[in-house]
């Protein structure tokens, strides 16, 4: 019966469902995984097709994945401001992800009461946290990583093997205490309906909709008239993910099989932008997939352009209530 409810919330309508099953634990070690930070720098090999050669980046925060590492890196100007902000799963990494069972375990609700199945309970994929260092006007304070081997769902969307990741805006504490529970993406109930909160404008971006929340997250939007949604390949997406009214987090979507077949130089787009933002800072306007000639994956965002917040603008306010009845307020 947990293995019929859960394929039912897999394959609910476009409009229910939505992407990205993520979580994490509120510590650098996740799954037996030890986060270290290091400085060290690694010099890029030139890029190709449409994006230009990137500026050497410094590795900042790993982790284990399968038999290599995810890691975040960067490159900053000399006033420290955002250049370039990355994702790479290395080559040993990319040849062993992790596989048997789906789910990690991190972000399960035991609907059954009668324990936890990593198969039917979860759906959260294996995921990792890392961090981003402090740069000028970064808004983006830590990385949720996913890797799904099965996808999820929309049937025919986001149903083939892939990396979600989650440059987070929201307070990482408040985060946390999104709770998982029996409703769309095993999620809290309470927590799925501030999570579905609309986005005002002019914060929103115009047209995007499909609310599709998950437990330990938040809920997530897309464009309908973009690929995969219009039916167009999967290959790179972008989501914006949402909770009680603000944008929390910006998502990229990578196809793995995409990747290991086409083997990209650098493909790139543009992001699709808010009208506004909530925060004055340096947001990236274009993001790339790179397939290295050693079998890495590195994805980058890049072009960043200061966005001043009009007047008048609050920082978002991340509020949730957690297992103890308490309300914490955190502000970014």
């Amino acid at each position: 019966m947990i293995r019929n409810a859960l394929r039912m919330r897999w394959s609910l309508p476009l409009a229910l469902t939505l992407l990205v099953v993520a979580s994490f634990t509120p510590m650098l070690i996740t799954s037996g995984t030890q986060a270290t930070a290091s400085a060290t720098t690694l010099s890029e090999p030139a890029a190709e097709a449409d994006g230009a050669a990137l500026p050497k980046l410094t590795s900042f925060n790993k982790v284990s994945l399968g038999d290599g590492t995810v890691e975040t890196l960067y490159a900053a100007d000399s006033a420290k401001r955002p250049v370039v902000l990355a994702v790479r799963v290395d080559a040993a990494a990319m040849k062993s992800l992790p596989s048997t069972p789906t789910h990690d375990g991190q972000t399960c609700f035991d609907n059954g009461g009668d324990g936890i199945d990593l198969e039917a309970d979860c759906a959260s994929g294996h995921e990792r946290n890392l961090w981003f260092p402090k740069l000028d006007g970064l808004p983006f304070q830590w990385l949720m990583f996913n890797w799904q081997k099965n996808g999820h769902g929309p049937t025919h969307v986001f149903d083939k093997p892939h990396f979600d990741m989650h440059f987070f805006i929201q307070d990482f504490s408040a985060r946390n205490q999104i709770r998982t529970g029996p409703c769309n993406l095993v999620i809290n109930c309470d927590d799925d309906a501030t999570a579905k909160k609309p986005v005002p404008a002019p914060y929103a971006p115009a047209g995007w909709g499909l609310p599709g929340a998950a437990g330990r997250m938040g809920n997530h939007i897309i464009d309908p008239n973009a690929a995969p949604a219009n039916g167009g390949a999967f290959t790179q997406a972008f989501a914006y993910g949402t909770w009680n009214g603000h944008i929390s987090f910006w998502e990229p979507v990578v196809n793995r099989d995409w990747v290991v077949s086409e083997k990209p130089h650098a493909a790139c787009q543009p992001i699709p932008q808010t009208p506004q933002v909530e925060l004055t800072g340096h947001y990236p306007e274009k993001m790339c997939t790179r397939y290295g000639s050693g079998g890495e994956l590195t994805f980058t965002f890049e072009d960043f352009a200061k966005r001043t917040a009009p007047a008048g603008a609050k920082a978002p306010i991340w509020s949730s209530k957690s297992t103890t009845g308490e309300t914490a307020t955190h502000r970014h």
